[in-house]
């Protein structure tokens, strides 16, 4: 259980670092959005659920598993509020160069 746990967290680290690293290397924001979403929201639930695997307690587990829900369901609802933001100053996506 505990080789599972870490591969799990090793896994959602390395996706909240690439998260972060297509947020610095991607120009416009519509490109940004889609690397933080996917990059933080799998990261954050692989996270999650590893360090439930970790948990010895059984309330530990329920409060990582409503952790986990909370992201799952405000993570896309915040990343469409900022596109949908963008989207109504007209934010045109930048043309590769």
């Amino acid at each position: 259980m505990s080789l599972a746990a870490d591969l799990l967290l090793g896994i959602g680290v390395l996706l909240l670092g690439i998260g972060g690293l297509g947020l610095s290397r991607f120009r416009d924001s519509y490109s940004r959005l889609q690397a933080a979403g996917v990059g933080d929201l799998g990261g954050a639930l692989l996270v999650v659920a590893g360090a439930a695997l970790r948990a010895s307690r059984a309330w530990e587990v329920g409060i990582l598993g409503l952790l986990g829900l909370l992201l799952l369901f405000t993570g896309p609802v915040a990343t469409h509020a900022v596109a949908k933001g963008a989207f109504l100053r007209r934010h045109a996506p930048r043309e590769e160069r």
